[in-house]
């Protein structure tokens, strides 16, 4: 997937920052990826159980690999295993936990802005108009890769503010919201939409205009928090009736 991504014009991709999974080009690191994946598209739905019988069959592998995967993705908090069963669970989706964490990323991202428009020279920030500043025709349209520049766009802005630990504090707020984070790009119009406020965003930083760009900045994160909701809650509504007590023993 992040391959596709570095065929495109525009910016590349990051490695996550979060504690490290399986090495590459491993059956386990192959495993975690699958697994990660099913969960970030809700094939394995939050707060459904799975023996670890049922995701060795499942995923064709044996324990060993499937349990340093598993165990990855525990210590990342996508997993959790259950006391006393060979099972394991992807944790109840809590939106308050949620709403907490944007709403500090709204903090953090409005003062990036700021800093950005008061900071001479300018941030080199072509690589994001490469990718985002495009005519329709040209735009990206596969969801996941969107989701990916995203992310990389507000990354890179706020690593350009040029403090280290607020870049290092929204990392980890990333990584975290992740697994919800991706959802806001799974129709047409909220990828149209995406573009179209990442280049005013990025037009009101190049004319240097601070409190416009943090206006736009604060109305494209609320736009976004409050669509994953409402994505999130209809999610949820339908794989309802998939959650069982548990899965495959």
């Amino acid at each position: 997937m992040k391959n596709k991504l570095k065929e495109r014009p525009g910016p590349q991709l990051v490695h996550e920052q979060s504690p490290a999974p399986p090495e590459k080009n491993t059956l386990a690191q192959d495993t975690y990826e699958r697994i990660k994946e099913d969960i970030f598209d809700f094939r394995l739905p939050p707060g459904q159980r799975h023996s670890e019988q049922y995701l060795a069959t499942r995923y064709g592998v044996s324990r060993t690999p499937l349990r340093f995967a598993l165990h990855s993705l525990a210590h990342q908090g996508y997993l959790r295993r259950l006391e006393g069963h060979a099972c394991w669970q992807v944790p109840p989706l809590e939106l308050g936990y949620y709403e907490d964490i944007y709403a500090f990323r709204v903090d953090i991202e409005v003062l990036a802005v700021r800093r950005i428009c008061a900071m001479t020279p300018m941030p080199d920030l072509s690589a994001l108009r490469a990718f985002w500043c495009v005519a329709k025709a040209n735009r990206v349209t596969d969801g996941k890769l969107v989701a990916q520049a995203d992310e990389l766009f507000h990354r890179t802005l706020v690593g350009s503010a040029g403090n280290a630990e607020m870049l290092r504090v929204f990392e980890e707020m990333t990584e975290r919201i992740r697994i919800i984070r991706r959802l806001d790009f799974t129709s047409a119009e909220r990828i149209d939409c995406a573009f179209i406020e990442h280049a005013k965003i990025l037009d009101t930083l190049r004319g240097r205009k601070a409190e416009q760009a943090e206006m736009l900045m604060r109305a494209h994160i609320v736009s976004s928090r409050t669509e994953i909701r409402h994505i999130t809650l209809h999610r949820l509504s339908l794989i309802a009736p998939q959650i069982t007590q548990a899965t495959g023993g």
